[in-house]
Order: C-alpha cells, then sequence, then structure tokens
C-alpha cells in the first residue's frame, strides 16, 4: 500500500494536504485486484464517498471506477484538482460539486517579511507541560474533541511542531509546522487565534514567522483552509500565499 501510495503522489503537480492524508488513513482501504494481481487501491469514508482512488495506467481505469461506483454503492467523493486521474472520473458522475478547500503554496520567488508580533507578546514553542494549556485552547478555539487533541498536540510538541503565541502566561494563538513524511520537502503550515485577539494581523505573522522557519529548515510550505472561512484566506494571502488547487466534493 506505501508503494502504490508513493506512485499516487509523484505523479500529482501538486502535494496533498497534510490533514486531508490524516482523513483519508483513517477510512477504509480497498485493494484493486485484476487477475490476484493488486493494480491499485480505494478509500472509502463513513459516508461511502470515495476520498482517494489509484490504479496503474496499464489498465481500463474508467470501467474499474464505474465497477467500484456499482458494487459499492459510493454517494460520492472528496478530491483535489492535483489528483487529474481521478477528478476527471469523478466529473463523469458527478451531480453536483462544491469547493471543500482552499490549497495554497508560496512561490520560490516570493519576498518573504519579517513577522511582527503584538508588543508584550512573544512567540516560541510550546512545551511538554503546557500541553493541557493547548488542549485548553484548541477545545476554546476549534470545539475539537479533547481525547483527539491530547493525541494530536502531544505528537506535535514531541516533534517540536507547535508554536504559541503567550501575552504573559496566557496563550492567544498557536502555529503549526508538520514536515511532510510522504511528500518531502513539503510541509504543513497552520494557525489558529482566540477570537477575543483575532483582526490584529496575529494570524498573518505567526504564518510569516512560520514560512522563515520553513525556509531555514529546506522546506516549502503549504497550507489550506475551508472555502467559507474569509478571515482565513486574508490572513494567508497577507503573508504571500497563492492558491491554484482546490478540495472538491462531488455528489454522484
Amino acid at each position: 500500500l506505501d508503494t502504490l501510495k508513493q506512485q499516487h503522489v509523484q505523479q500529482l503537480d501538486f502535494p496533498l494536504d497534510g490533514m486531508w492524508e490524516c482523513f483519508i488513513d483513517m477510512a477504509e482501504h480497498y485493494s484493486i485486484r485484476c487477475e490476484d494481481k493488486v493494480i491499485g487501491y480505494c478509500v472509502i469514508n463513513d459516508e461511502q464517498k470515495l476520498v482517494q482512488f489509484s490504479v496503474t495506467s496499464a489498465h481500463d481505469v474508467r470501467q474499474i471506477f464505474n465497477q467500484i461506483i456499482t458494487e459499492l454503492k459510493i454517494t460520492g467523493a472528496i478530491v483535489s484538482t492535483s489528483e487529474f486521474q481521478y477528478l476527471s472520473l469523478c466529473m463523469d458522475h458527478q451531480k453536483s460539486t462544491i469547493v471543500n478547500a482552499l490549497q495554497y503554496h508560496i512561490d520560490q520567488n516570493t519576498k518573504l517579511h519579517k513577522a511582527r508580533f503584538p508588543t508584550q507578546t512573544h512567540f516560541r514553542l510550546i512545551e511538554h507541560d503546557e500541553l493541557q494549556i493547548a488542549v485548553d485552547f484548541g477545545i476554546t478555539t476549534l470545539g475539537a474533541d479533547p481525547n483527539w487533541l491530547y493525541s494530536y498536540y502531544e505528537d506535535l510538541i514531541k516533534g517540536e511542531k507547535l508554536f504559541g503565541l503567550w501575552q504573559d502566561t496566557l496563550l492567544i494563538a498557536a502555529g503549526e509546522c508538520r514536515p511532510s513524511d510522504t511528500q518531502r520537502p513539503y510541509a504543513d503550515v497552520g494557525m489558529v487565534v482566540l477570537d477575543t485577539h483575532r483582526g490584529k494581523g496575529i494570524a498573518t505573522n505567526i504564518l510569516l514567522n512560520l514560512l522563515q522557519n520553513c525556509k531555514e529548515l529546506g522546506l516549502r510550505a503549504i497550507c489550506s483552509t475551508e472555502s467559507d472561512n474569509i478571515a482565513a484566506q486574508k490572513a494567508i494571502a497577507k503573508a504571500g500565499f497563492i492558491s491554484h488547487h482546490r478540495i472538491l466534493e462531488v455528489i454522484f
């Protein structure tokens, strides 16, 4: 499976979003076989939607895709516009399509600006004894499941991938930089700011800081945000990111 996934990623002209990779990994994986030989795979979530599909080019990909849709009663798909073969097949069946998220990258010629945080704040790595503070912050800002946050933030802290903007002892914003294990040299970056401190340019400056970190480590930063999160889109654009690709939700 790892080999097949690597082959799928290598044919793309833009990397897959790291968080979507996590969602894909958690869904059900099926091997696609022809005469007992594995020729590809597909991944289906609990809503009976495809979230990934790949078959070697020597086979009738369209017929195989149609067979999967019929036999497994697939209702739709989540697909990145960089997955050109998979996207084309989805379009053959689509009843409606909406943009779920925007994917961003930095042009290699873009001049990076220096981050400037509000006075009396400091931006640094979050330490392990601050895990509970980070989890409480995540619950407040994201509304995420506490058990998931404990596991997710603990891994980020161990890997020195989770940063915080502090005002005295108050965590007012967080940023993360997650180098990809499967798509080097890319790294997913992201940020979230406490409601009471939004609209002050903090999100943009966190991204600027993370971009500088990526540059020093020889990494290429990517990020994404939901299509209806206009505030995040503005902050990301101000940091110098541009968006050429989308994550689409297709209803069959």
